[in-house]
């Protein structure tokens, strides 16, 4: 009995001692610990870096020889002469949207040059390891000479100035259509009327693993295009769904619409073939589109340009704000926009 009465005061007196020890070098251990992640963690990132510079270095060497003679090959009368004979030539679905699949869209020796100068993945963000955008009007200026001069031509004169323009007159009947959901009477021929050009072009990178759901494009967009810069061995089977939405609905938001979150049921109605040299263009109403790269997939990274065509958000503001308060309701996110 003594001797617990012994054992018990002498615990009581030493143990805080001991738990004040203990805490202390706990702590000290922690922050060493910290002190040694962070020395690697920094070493880790200058590593990195060293290792992208590298790979940015050797890819600017090995296409240092397309620079020679840039000027002659990025021949604007050629390209626009090919393109719109495409465009023109292109058989236009309209089921379960309005929508093309046109392959060859490019001279194939300009379609090279562009996807030769896709610049290496190292230089697009990194936030996502699946989903990745590199942003022509964001990250262009720090990409290699040839990434800008090539990109910059293809994006702002072919794109903007040839194949959006060329896009809105080949669907002009369902882009008409289209503005007619949200007002009768003339508005439909008004808004299609006004000059569209492609804006928000950006460079997509998927890999394994990237999933999105059927979706429609901003309420704005009027039609969306995407160019697949497949490469040799590139399956087939990872182009873009096209959903059949079964209900009738009205998008009721400006940014991306989801019709399965709003109750709406879809079913798939095709899937575009991933190729070299194609452009999957449609009217972005009533049907809604993904895609989709399982884990599993040998396609490791999934190259695809994607552009908007529609009008410049003023001209559209002025003419909606022409209708009355209850007709344009749907557009008040829009409109209130500074």
């Amino acid at each position: 009995m003594l001797g617990r009465l012994v054992y018990s005061r002498l615990k009581n007196a030493l143990l805080p001692d001991f738990r004040r020890a203990w805490s202390k070098d706990f702590d000290a251990s922690v922050k060493t610990l910290q002190r040694t992640l962070s020395d690697v963690q920094a070493e880790l990132a200058d590593l990195r870096f060293a290792h992208h510079a590298l790979i940015v270095r050797e890819w600017t060497a090995t296409r240092a020889p397309l620079l020679e003679g840039l000027d002659a090959r990025l021949s604007l009368d050629r390209i626009r002469a090919h393109v719109t004979a495409a465009v023109n030539a292109a058989s236009v679905c309209t089921e379960p949207t309005t929508h093309a699949v046109i392959e060859n869209v490019f001279p194939a020796d300009f379609y090279e040059l562009v996807n030769a100068a896709i610049p290496p993945a190292e230089l697009f963000p990194s936030r996502d390891p699946v989903k990745q955008d590199f942003h022509l009007d964001e990250h262009l200026e720090s990409a290699p000479l040839l990434t800008q001069r090539v990109w910059r031509f293809f994006d702002e004169d072919v794109v903007a100035g040839i194949l959006a323009p060329a896009l809105h007159q080949r669907f002009h009947d369902a882009v008409v259509e289209h503005y007619a959901e949200t007002a009768g009477g003339d508005f439909g021929e008004r808004a299609a009327a006004i000059p569209h050009r492609g804006f928000a072009g950006r460079l997509h990178l998927r890999r394994p693993g990237y999933h999105l759901k059927p979706h429609l494009d901003p309420k704005r967009v009027v039609i969306t295009g995407l160019v697949y810069f497949a490469r040799p061995g590139d399956g087939e089977q990872f182009g873009t769904q096209l959903f059949r939405v079964k209900k009738a609905f009205t998008s009721s938001t400006m940014g991306k619409f989801y019709p399965e979150d709003e109750g709406l049921p879809v079913e798939l109605a095709r899937t575009v073939p991933f190729r070299a040299n194609t452009l999957f263009a449609f009217v972005n109403s009533k049907a809604a589109h993904g895609a989709s790269l399982p884990a599993d997939a040998p396609l490791r990274e999934r190259y695809a340009y994607q552009f908007y065509v529609k009008p410049r958000d003023g001209d559209l503001k002025k003419l909606l704000l022409e209708l009355p308060p209850d007709t344009r309701k749907n557009w008040a996110g829009f409109l209130d926009e500074k």
